[in-house]
């Protein structure tokens, strides 16, 4: 075989493996059934493109409370990152997909309040416990929403980017439309939970059945509560415990004369997270314990 041959022949495996490598990136794409990047009511517009002081706009801001949960738009593995001088609590998701999302501005406060007292870290700014590199399920907690960074004193808000295997940033916009609004944020263990659904209202109580406007929700492995506005049906076993609290303490009543407005709060029973769960159709979840106020 001649010198000729064997260069050409390399030449023609380089240029396969470069093909190969351009086609896995051109067939990267944003999966059909992602998780909206943050757990709770939100606000959001097709700023792509915006002027802005450090140049044109590479995200959609989205618009929350602080420190409202942050979940993985796909499954992936994480990088924590704080950028610039002005101490951006930054995440980056690098999907299955070979897809990119950027979280930019989570959390760097310890109250309600304009702060900075938190820095960039775990349980502030990222979920407890979360690592460099690891994997996580799409919609599972990675942050919390704020203002950190140039956002600092500003509205809280997430500003979320989708960049493509080569780098360059495209319009979240349509993704964030298309994306599974969740009831809350899955843990990383698969343990099973509960969740505590506070200052709940009674929509309506029918056959087996009770439909509430949840406002603040507690995942029973999580620290912290969150607010979320949403109706929700929930299934009622016989076995679930109803209480009423009156003047004289906690007393044995049922749902069957609670009026739609009653203020309830609820526990559920204890379920494996998953992500029908976390979509929570109706009775996929169902009433432990009930206590109506």
């Amino acid at each position: 075989m001649g010198a000729q041959t064997l260069m050409l022949r390399g030449t023609l495996g380089f240029l396969l493996l470069l093909g190969v490598f351009a086609g896995t990136a051109q067939a990267a794409s944003v999966p059909a059934v992602t998780a909206f990047p943050v757990v709770g009511n939100v606000s959001y517009s097709d700023d792509f493109g915006a002027p802005r002081a450090q140049g044109r706009h590479e995200g959609n801001d989205i618009m929350a409370l602080r420190h409202q949960p942050a979940v993985a738009f796909e499954r992936g593995r994480v990088e924590k990152h704080v950028g610039s001088s002005m101490g951006t609590c930054m995440l980056y998701l690098r999907g299955v997909s070979g897809m990119t999302y950027v979280y930019i501005h989570l959390n760097n406060d310890l109250t309600m309040q304009n702060d900075n007292r938190g820095g960039c870290r775990n349980g502030v700014s990222w979920a407890p416990g979360l690592r460099n590199g690891q994997t996580v399920r799409r919609g599972q907690l990675v942050g919390f929403v704020g203002d950190s960074g140039d956002a600092n004193g500003g509205m809280p808000h997430l500003h979320f980017e989708v960049r493509t295997p080569s780098g360059g940033a495209i319009n979240p916009f349509a993704y964030l439309n298309q994306a599974k609004r969740l009831l809350y944020p899955r843990p990383a263990a698969s343990d099973p939970i509960r969740l505590i659904l506070r200052r709940t209202r009674v929509v309506s109580v029918g056959a087996g059945t009770l439909t509430v406007e949840t406002r603040r929700i507690r995942v029973s492995s999580q620290s912290a509560d969150f607010s979320r506005r949403r109706q929700v049906v929930l299934a009622l076993p016989p076995e679930a415990i109803v209480e009423r609290i009156t003047s004289t303490g906690r007393v044995a009543a049922d749902l069957a004369g609670a009026t739609p407005g009653t203020v309830v709060r609820v526990t559920t029973s204890s379920f494996a997270p998953s992500w029908a769960t976390q979509r929570a159709a109706a009775g996929v979840l169902s009433i432990g314990y009930v206590t109506i106020y």
